[in-house]
């Protein structure tokens, strides 16, 4: 089957979930299909990123990126002339004359058989798209996660902003989901909402290679826990300055030997000056393997507060048998289980405590990371989860 995916960006390198989801899963179904590849690319210096992806496609297909560079002055000013506007901001960002002309041209020359879209906020491309099976692939409910951005600030302005875009995110989900013949959702939690919005979908889980995180193995600094995320996302900032300004002082309070590292790219300068007020804290950036940051910790923390699907950190964690402290958000959509396989907490003094204790129980510590482990080796490898998106391709093409 010929299968045209299009996305915002070409899933390599592996810099944040979302690419390590469509990588692993492209990277097993290409196997069987030929898979057109359809995104955003800056040239030359994406052409690294694009021969990776082009081993395992039948075809690849960059756009060039024009669009206005994040974190700039004219970039935070669009964001904010977006707020007497009545569509999201994703929409009027994403949304070019280029890429749906490279689309259109692409779906009249290939005849694919299925089209996916890899991110619920380029849905709108499908304007154009007629006799042609269509799936969104939902890595989050987006605007339950503007939903929880404005939940978890104080600023008015933020505030305003989320309920926003959580507002108008919202209506575009509810129009879309119903216009495609289905939709792969990441966790039955958000099955449930798209499907609430009288949508069809499938759920097909959040995954980790357990071959390539359960043969590494390292020495193990004891007293030391660790963060990993991409920090260029406002969910993963707000979850790290939780972690340094309401946890890591209370931890430090009960054992003041522990160390925290945090591990991912592009953190803002607000968090680097957090993390220097703390000796034993360390914030590394962008790091070509998380590998043996995970491999040297006693436990790992996930603080997320803001954040939608399901975490492929935890699942990344427990593929190295490491016991997990997070909170429900960070563990949301996951089957898992509080105290067997996870340590679950929502309060910062219990947060604190749970992840002191247990640096202090070596049994417990094996005990629940071998849970941990079994619960990710059978449900959540990628090979099951490639076979399960394989099937509903093939009942929904024509």
């Amino acid at each position: 089957m010929k299968v045209l995916i299009f996305d915002e960006w070409f899933p390599w390198p592996l810099d944040c979930g979302k690419k390590i989801r469509t990588y692993n899963l492209l990277r097993r179904l290409s196997k069987k299909h030929q898979i057109i590849y359809l995104a955003y690319a800056k040239m030359p210096e994406d052409q690294a990123d694009i021969e990776e992806i082009s081993k395992w496609c039948y075809k690849v297909v960059p756009v060039d990126d024009k669009r206005i560079k994040r974190s700039t002055l004219l970039f935070n000013l669009r964001v904010f002339m977006n707020m007497f506007e009545r569509v999201p901001f994703s929409t009027i960002y994403h949304i070019t004359d280029s890429f749906e002309q490279k689309l259109i041209e692409e779906i009249k020359n290939e005849a694919p058989d299925l089209i996916q879209c890899e991110w619920t906020n380029l849905a709108p491309y499908f304007n154009r798209i007629r006799n042609v099976p269509m799936v969104i692939s939902s890595h989050n409910i987006e605007s339950d996660i503007w939903k929880r951005f404005e939940e978890n600030n104080t600023s008015l302005l933020r505030k305003t902003i989320g309920r926003q875009q959580a507002r108008r995110l919202e209506q575009l989900e509810r129009f879309w989901y119903k216009q495609v013949d289905c939709c792969i959702a990441v966790s039955d939690l958000d099955r449930d909402v798209i499907e609430s919005y009288g949508a069809h979908a499938y759920t097909v889980e959040n995954g980790v290679d357990i071959d390539y995180y359960s043969d590494y193995s390292g020495r193990i600094n004891a007293r030391e826990i660790v963060f990993t995320a991409s920090f260029d996302t406002f969910s993963n900032q707000d979850g790290a300055e939780y972690l340094i300004e309401e946890i890591y002082p209370l931890i430090i309070l009960l054992d003041p030997s522990v160390r925290l590292t945090l591990v991912g790219k592009n953190p803002p300068k607000n968090l680097s000056e957090l993390a220097e007020r703390y000796p034993n804290i360390t914030l590394t950036g962008s790091v070509p393997d998380v590998r043996p940051y995970i491999a040297r910790a006693e436990v790992c923390v996930v603080p997320l507060r803001i954040g939608g699907g399901t975490r492929l950190k935890i699942l990344e964690a427990l593929a190295m048998k490491k016991p997990v402290v997070s909170t429900s958000i960070g563990a949301e959509g996951l089957d898992i289980e509080d105290g067997r396989s996870i340590v679950i907490s929502d309060d910062p003094q219990d947060f604190a405590r749970q992840t002191v204790l247990l640096l202090n129980d070596e049994e417990k510590r094996k005990r629940i990371a071998s849970e941990g482990y079994c619960l990710a080796e059978n449900r959540y490898d990628w090979k099951i989860l490639a076979d399960k998106l394989d099937v509903i391709w093939e009942t929904v093409k024509f």
